[in-house]
């Protein structure tokens, strides 16, 4: 499962399983707050607001590059990149700043509450049957007949997108900008349910050029791969082999370090 559908809204399912973990640190908090000590329960919106901004820092520091050519997009936390171990360092230094060495038991017992929750949440679905690329006739925007298949052979950024669709809007021109400069790498972009004067009209408007875009009016390649929503990314190995797939907009950062895990 890639995400929750809340309405037209496809929330991602690794967005859920973090609320809910932070969620349980919080409500383990406020029982200790209520029955130990009052104090718990500024602690722990403390350190989840601190975990969180140390885990955004974090992952910027690691990838000072890719912000380095847009600074803004350190805001754009929608985007998602943050590194959890960032986060676990930020609270728990905070923890051991603030909570009395008296109370640190107490802090431990939160901390274990929440680690067997994130356990449970992040291993479930884990092993599942392996995916691969399907085996799907699709038209280039030039009228040619291309089989995804035919990509095999080197690693594969398959893109799914719409025009109307304000995220893909808004990441394709750096994607299109990635695919020019990672040549080891062959990228897709694959219009879902439009048809070739609509996406020819809007790549010539945005001035955007990629060497491979094929169009799936029938969106038969979402019902292949179970899209939930768009822009979603799958990334294949050089054998056809799913190793990564990305539901929402993807930052320069994030998809650089998908590209890295390709090689």
């Amino acid at each position: 499962m890639d995400a929750v559908q809340v309405g037209p809204l496809a929330i991602p399912w690794t967005r859920v399983q973090v609320a809910l973990v932070l969620l349980v640190l919080v409500g383990v908090a406020e029982v200790l707050a209520r029955r130990v000590d009052r104090r718990f329960s500024s602690w722990a919106y403390n350190a989840v607001f601190l975990g969180l901004v140390g885990a955004r820092l974090g992952f910027v520091l690691e990838n000072l590059p890719a912000f380095a050519r847009d600074p803004l997009s350190v805001f754009y936390v929608w985007q998602g990149g943050f590194d959890p171990v960032w986060g676990i360092l930020a609270g728990g230094g905070y923890t051991l700043m603030a909570v009395p060495k008296q109370l640190w038991r107490y802090a431990l017992v939160v901390a274990l509450a929440t680690g067997l929750v994130a356990g449970v949440l992040f291993t479930r679905g884990t092993g599942g049957q392996e995916v691969r690329l399907p085996e799907l006739g699709l038209a280039s925007l030039g009228g040619t007949a291309v089989n995804l298949q035919d990509f095999r052979g080197k690693p594969l950024v398959l893109n799914t997108w719409a025009t109307w669709c304000p995220p893909c809007r808004r990441e394709l021109p750096m994607m299109v900008r990635l695919s020019q400069e990672y040549k080891q790498v062959r990228f897709a972009f694959v219009s879902q349910g439009e048809g070739p004067a609509v996406v020819k009209a809007f790549l010539e408007e945005q001035r955007l050029t990629p060497e491979w875009v094929l169009l799936d009016p029938e969106t038969r390649l979402s019902q292949a791969l179970g899209v939930q929503g768009l822009p979603t990314t799958f990334f294949f190995d050089s054998e056809g082999r799913l190793v990564a797939r990305h539901l929402g907009e993807l930052s320069q950062a994030l998809l650089e370090g998908y590209l890295r895990a390709l090689r």
